[in-house]
C-alpha cells in the first residue's frame, strides 16, 4: 500500500479513515477479525501515530471498530442503528417534521407486508397474531405505546431481512420515543382492532387490503 500524499487538499485524518476502510475491504475482515497496529499503519500510510489514533477513534465512535485495551482494535458486527440515530437526531434539530417520519413507516412496513405474503412466513404472523392477543391486557399508557410499538416491530421483523430490520427499527424506535400523544383507552382499543384486522388480512393472503388497513392505520396516528 502505498504512503499517503501529505500534499492532498483532503484533511488528512479523512483520507486515513478513508485508507483504513479500503484495507478493511481489500483484506476481506469479517467482524471479530483484528486490525493492524497504530505503528503497521504509521508505516503504511506513512503518517504520524497521531493522524492514525484520531482515524481510529473515529471509526470507533462510529461503531466500525472496537479497541481493547492492550489488545488492540477489532471490526464490529454490521450495525447501523447509532448512524441513524445520529442523523434523526440532526433531522429533528433542523425542524424535522414528524409527518415524514409516518410517511417512512409507511413506505417500510408496506414493503413488509410484501415480503410476508410473497414468501408464505406463517410463523411470523402467528407471532404477530400472538402479540396482538397479549396486547389486549395493557392498562396503562406506557403499556399502550410498547404495545403499539412492539406490533410495528415485529411486522418489520418478520422479512428476516437483517439489514431492513435494523433500519426500519430504528425508524420505528425513534418516532415512538418523540410521540407525545397521550393514547385513550378507547383510541388505544381501536388501535387493537385495527391490529387484529391487518393481520387477519395477512393470514387470508390478502396483502393489497393489509397494506390499505396498514396505510389507514398509520396516517391516523396522533404525534
Amino acid at each position: 500500500m502505498e504512503p499517503i500524499n501529505t500534499a492532498e487538499k483532503k484533511p488528512l485524518k479523512k483520507t486515513v479513515i478513508q485508507e483504513i476502510k479500503h484495507y478493511i475491504i481489500s483484506q476481506n475482515l469479517k467482524a471479530g477479525d483484528q486490525l493492524p497496529t497504530e505503528r503497521k499503519f504509521t508505516e503504511m500510510f506513512g503518517v504520524s501515530r497521531s493522524v492514525v489514533r484520531e482515524a481510529l477513534s473515529y471509526l470507533e465512535n462510529t461503531d466500525v471498530i472496537r479497541i481493547r485495551q492492550g489488545q488492540g482494535a477489532f471490526l464490529n458486527e454490521s450495525n447501523i442503528e447509532n448512524l441513524l440515530d445520529n442523523f434523526f437526531f440532526l433531522w429533528q434539530i433542523n425542524s424535522g417534521n414528524t409527518r415524514d417520519i409516518l410517511g417512512l413507516r409507511v413506505i417500510f412496513e408496506s414493503s413488509a407486508i410484501d415480503e410476508i405474503v410473497n414468501h408464505h412466513k406463517m410463523d411470523e404472523l402467528s407471532r404477530l397474531k400472538e402479540i396482538v392477543e397479549e396486547s389486549e391486557s395493557a392498562t396503562t399508557q406506557v403499556e399502550f405505546k410498547e404495545a403499539d410499538a412492539l406490533f410495528h416491530k415485529q411486522l418489520l421483523q418478520a422479512t428476516n431481512n437483517d439489514l431492513f430490520i435494523q433500519m426500519t427499527n430504528m425508524i420505528t424506535s425513534y418516532f415512538f420515543q418523540i410521540q407525545h400523544h397521550n393514547i385513550t383507552l378507547e383510541e388505544y382499543q381501536l388501535i387493537i382492532n385495527e391490529h387484529k384486522n391487518i393481520v387477519e388480512a395477512l393470514l387470508a393472503g390478502n396483502g393489497e387490503q393489509a397494506k390499505i388497513l396498514l396505510i389507514n392505520h398509520i396516517k391516523q396516528t396522533k404525534v
